[in-house]
């Protein structure tokens, strides 16, 4: 006998929110699966959409894996050939049919654009959430170039206006010249 034999073992909340969730799992599938065999006893058109409404599930679940299986197979059955004669479904249950599909649709539009907005909300959200700092260090850097190149530009400035100075002092000096060797030459 082991020194724990007596004592109840205690469950973590995980564990006991785990099974809680495997057993309701458990009912939602036995409940498709009574609803598939009620069906199919009945002579009721089998869809997706119907055994998720009977069975009161999400049509997530009647198309996960497993179940999704077990309501083809019943529509494969259901569209068998039988040895006796069988009315056609209706034109009501087309119609029933028909008005479940365009509810159906209907929900989805209106769940798929209220997930575009909400994307949209969270992208409009991170873009202002964006670091500015990025883009304040790069403007400080161009603003630091800037005033070396405008500092650069006014020393050049500087040095065009002495070396024009000293080209027209040179050009005075060479005229100059010139006269002064046209006049001893000429005398």
């Amino acid at each position: 006998m082991t020194a724990n034999a007596g004592k109840p073992t205690t469950r973590t909340p995980a564990q006991v929110l785990l099974e809680s969730r495997q057993k309701e799992s458990r009912q939602k599938r036995a409940a498709v699966e009574q609803q598939l065999v009620g069906m199919l006893a009945d002579g009721e058109p089998i869809t997706f959409i119907k055994v998720a409404r009977r069975a009161k599930v999400s049509t997530w679940l009647v198309y996960s894996p497993g179940t999704r299986e077990q309501i083809q197979e019943a529509i494969t059955k259901q569209r068998q050939p039988k040895q006796t004669k069988t009315q056609p479904a209706g034109i009501e249950s087309l119609r029933t049919d028909l008005a479940l599909a365009r509810q159906e649709i209907s929900t989805l539009r209106r769940e798929r654009e209220d997930l575009r907005a909400s994307l949209r909300q969270a992208l409009g959200r991170q873009l202002n959430n964006l670091s500015t700092a990025p883009l304040v260090d790069r403007l400080n850097r161009l603003a630091g170039e800037l005033a070396e190149a405008r500092a650069s530009n006014a020393e050049l400035n500087l040095q065009i206006i002495g070396l024009q100075e000293d080209l027209t002092a040179a050009r005075t000096s060479l005229r100059r010249m010139i006269r002064e060797q046209n006049t001893d030459t000429s005398t």
